[in-house]
């Protein structure tokens, strides 16, 4: 495990004693990831959720969150079997979005999302970048079987993105879910397996 005192959203040390299982610290070419704690909440992360562009390609409606509420949201996730992780830029400690994971431990499934917050980073290669690793840590250290995604079908960059890391496209479940501006929308369902994600690595199983 890496020191619990990682920089915070502002890029201050967060000194408070874990009280949650986290994550080891994940690192990249220009990211790193690490367990989001209620002490990273932000005004800052509080407008995502408050920006239609960030908000409505997901299908998800904004919302006017205060502090307490994003910091109570956060503690929700157990980081078990519900993980939130935080992306940071290397170079500024700068917090620039997180992935959502719900694992499902009897199949060893993970349902990943993901959110660039800061629309300074979109179209950079973050996601790819960062949820290589995420990918590496749920199948060599949770012993995930496999990894789904599932984004709305008109979610064009998110879609590039399964493509072009290798997932594979294994339905689209027509009118599945009701849009948040009116009537319904499809959604895609993308699945890795592990054994792909290795090839993909140039790895084997162990």
């Amino acid at each position: 495990m890496t020191d619990q005192r990682q920089p915070n959203a502002s890029g201050a040390l967060a000194r408070s004693s874990l009280t949650r299982a986290e994550i080891p610290r994940l690192d990249t070419a220009r990211f790193y990831l690490r367990t989001l704690r209620p002490s990273d909440a932000s005004a800052r992360w509080i407008g995502w959720f408050a920006d239609p562009e960030v908000m409505t390609p997901l299908n998800v409606k904004t919302v006017q969150m205060s502090l307490q509420e994003l910091q109570a949201h956060i503690a929700r996730h157990d980081q078990a079997k519900r993980l939130l992780i935080g992306i940071f830029e290397r170079s500024t400690d700068l917090h620039i979005g997180y992935y959502k994971i719900d694992i499902d431990s009897r199949h060893r499934l993970a349902s990943v999302n993901v959110i660039i917050g800061d629309k300074d980073y979109w179209g950079r290669k973050v996601v790819n970048e960062t949820r290589a690793a995420i990918l590496d840590y749920l199948f060599k250290e949770r012993n995930i079987a496999k990894a789904v995604g599932m984004p709305p079908a008109r979610n064009f960059p998110s879609i590039f993105n399964y493509h072009a890391q290798g997932w594979r496209l294994e339905g689209i479940l027509k009118s599945h879910r009701e849009s948040i501006r009116s009537g319904r929308i499809d959604q895609l369902q993308f699945g890795l397996n592990k054994e792909d994600w290795l090839a993909v690595r140039g790895e084997r199983d162990s």
